[in-house]
C-alpha cells in the first residue's frame, strides 16, 4: 500500500486550487462558477456546461483530499483542507 501524498492536480483544476488559496473561505458551486467565468479551457463552453463543470471540480478536489466538504448551512460548501499530511 503507498503513502505518498496525493499529487498535485493540474490544469483547470490546479488553477481553481489557487483562487481558493489565493481568496480563502467556503466555496459554492457559485462562487467557483464565477472563478471559471473566464477561463481559456471553457471558452465557448455554454454556461449551464461551466457551472456543472464547477460543481464537479470541487467534488473532484474534495475527494482528493485538497478540500473539505460542509453541509452544515444546508447546501454544500467546501474550503481548503489545512490538515499537515495533505500536500500543498
Amino acid at each position: 500500500m503507498s503513502t505518498a501524498a496525493p499529487a498535485a492536480p493540474t490544469g483547470r483544476l490546479a488553477d481553481l486550487l489557487t483562487v481558493i488559496r489565493r481568496h480563502g473561505g467556503r466555496w459554492t458551486t457559485n462562487r467557483a462558477f464565477a472563478a471559471y467565468r473566464h477561463h481559456p479551457a471553457l471558452t465557448g463552453m455554454p454556461l449551464g456546461k461551466v457551472r456543472t463543470v464547477a460543481r464537479g471540480d470541487l467534488r473532484d478536489l474534495a475527494a482528493w483530499g485538497w478540500l473539505v466538504a460542509h453541509d452544515d448551512t444546508g447546501r454544500r460548501e467546501y474550503s481548503l483542507n489545512t490538515r499537515k499530511d495533505v500536500r500543498s
